[in-house]
């Protein structure tokens, strides 16, 4: 019982293999909301399998998830942004899943879970303005476009945007809020329908 505790298991690395894998194929279908939000920005719900690891494997599960989706995501199927968007994608994401790895450490109550997946929204806003501002944005301006065409894709939209600080705080912050949200109720959906067996599934402390 205690191997089973353990984050590198034989048995844990499989389940954590296969969780990646569907992350992975999760995060081929972004969706766009091109009218509100500049098109460079995808919606998926790639962090639920690394919910479901902190859950049923280990606290720290989700964390591994969330890097080998964006592994197997560059290896299987190529990036249309240099491997850019999966940068972002790994540093965001962890910030979403953190809140709750460090909940589910102490407690796997509903509740307690909730709060965890709440604090992923805040988790998920911040440490996105601070990826964006410092590393997505100033890559995408030297791999792909200027920065001044990719501050024009946000004023097109927002006119108050007019410099890159005003685009990842009126534009990206808001569209993380939005992603937060919706992983969030997706997150907790699935959670609630998957509970009866979570009691099974959830590793248990040795003795």
């Amino acid at each position: 019982m205690q191997n089973s505790n353990k984050l590198l298991s034989t048995q844990n690395i499989i389940k954590m293999a296969f969780l990646s894998a569907i992350a992975a194929i999760l995060m081929q279908w972004g969706i766009k909301l091109p009218a509100i939000f500049p098109s460079f920005l995808e919606i998926d719900f790639s962090e639920v399998p690394a919910l479901v690891a902190i859950l049923t494997i280990n606290p720290w599960a989700g964390i591994v998830v969330v890097v080998i989706k964006n592994l197997l995501k560059g290896l299987l199927f190529g990036s249309s942004t240099g491997y850019v968007g999966e940068l972002a994608n790994m540093l965001i994401s962890i910030g979403y899943v953190l809140p709750l790895t460090l909940v589910v450490r102490k407690s796997k109550e509903m509740r307690h879970i909730t709060k965890g997946i709440i604090g992923g929204i805040f988790g998920i806003m911040i440490t996105g303005a601070i990826v964006n501002y410092f590393i997505t944005i100033p890559l995408y301006a030297q791999v792909f476009m200027p920065m001044e065409t990719i501050i024009e894709i946000g004023h097109a939209i927002i006119p108050a945007v007019t410099d890159k600080f005003t685009l990842v705080m009126l534009s990206i912050t808001p569209f993380n809020l939005v992603k937060g949200t919706l992983v969030a109720v997706a997150s907790v959906a699935f959670i609630k329908a998957l509970q009866p067996a979570l009691k099974y599934l959830m590793p248990k402390k040795a003795a």
